[in-house]
């Protein structure tokens, strides 16, 4: 009896640690699992000091081990994320076949001469022991490749992106312009690289401080990365300065996405710490593919050339070369 309960309780604490792993809330199963824990618990111990029966106590074991199962096989199939799904899905199916195989024993368990000796209970009640084994070896196997996968897309996700801003970095920037550039040779058609720089940055961080220098940042990249296309790479080029690649997009359309993010940088009014509002502009170059172009890096050229004029021009305006 005590056996039966540790192995049930030992499945429940498996399946809960590897929702709390995946992050997998299910509010029904933690009164769920417990009450049928509970019931078991019940059932094992009456009929087996109150009114003796082998039978009865191995189908109350599997029908509700199998409800378990089913539980988490039901559980696992919430998980979303694409890290690990293959996994899960092997878990899930895993449990659900440890379901239907209980769900037998207790049938086979029914149909069973009255049995005296729980020593002696055939080899069905014997394949269920190697099923909760089977359980464990399984679920640990998923979690180490789950955790494994998951530090392999956090590795290429910090070599990727900026950590300040969560925008891509400079090299994969590059790496995109230069996929882009081969794609555009080869299709006849164009792109726009538009070059950005926050005006007065210095005096925020000399006035405020750095770490409202960073929340500028940071709500700056919130303003390229929510107001552009799909399919536009926005990247943190170095310190306050940001690139953004416009696939199949002339520099006249490029003119209009820049003049929109300008005017959006300009309405923006960030709270800092001592409670007082802050107001920042920024400046914009738009260049556009040119079949002269021996490489992409001619247009990011172009583009720093047209943010330079901005500057020069006073700043907070977008300039089209």
């Amino acid at each position: 009896m005590v056996a039966n309960l540790a192995v049930y309780i030992a499945v429940i604490m498996i399946f809960r640690g590897l929702l709390r792993f995946l992050d997998i809330s299910w509010p029904l199963e933690r009164y769920l699992s417990p009450l049928l824990a509970a019931l078991l618990a019940g059932l094992l111990y009456y009929y087996k000091f109150h009114v003796p029966n082998i039978n009865v106590r191995i189908f109350a074991f599997s029908s509700l081990f199998s409800a378990l199962c089913l539980i988490a096989a039901f559980g696992l199939s919430k998980y979303r994320q694409e890290s690990g799904r293959t996994a899960i899905r092997i878990v899930a199916i895993m449990f659900f076949l440890v379901a239907i195989f209980h769900l037998f024993r207790a049938l086979w368990t029914v149909f069973q001469v009255p049995l005296y000796d729980f020593m002696k209970t055939g080899w069905v009640s014997t394949l269920s022991v190697a099923t909760s084994e089977f359980i464990v070896v399984l679920t640990t196997y998923a979690t180490i490749l789950i955790a494994t996968e998951r530090q392999q897309h956090a590795l290429i996700k910090m070599a990727r992106t900026d950590s300040l801003t969560q925008l891509y970095n400079r090299r994969t920037f590059e790496e995109y312009c230069a996929v882009e550039y081969s794609r555009t040779c080869r299709s006849k058609s164009t792109f726009t690289i538009i070059m950005s720089d926050l005006d007065h940055f210095k005096w925020v961080n000399d006035h405020h401080g750095h770490q409202v220098g960073d929340e500028v940042l940071k709500f700056f990249a919130d303003i390229l990365r929510n107001n552009v296309r799909k399919q536009d790479v926005v990247a943190r080029f170095g310190g306050e300065e940001f690139v953004i690649l416009l696939p199949d997009t002339d520099s006249e359309k490029g003119m209009i996405v820049a003049e929109h993010l300008r005017e959006t940088t300009l309405s923006t009014i960030i709270s800092t710490d001592d409670g007082s509002a802050l107001t920042f502009s920024s400046s914009f170059g738009v260049a556009q593919y040119s079949d002269t172009d021996s490489e992409w890096t001619a247009v990011l050229s172009r583009a720093d050339k047209a943010l330079y004029r901005a500057k020069q021009q006073g700043r907070n305006r977008t300039i089209r070369v």
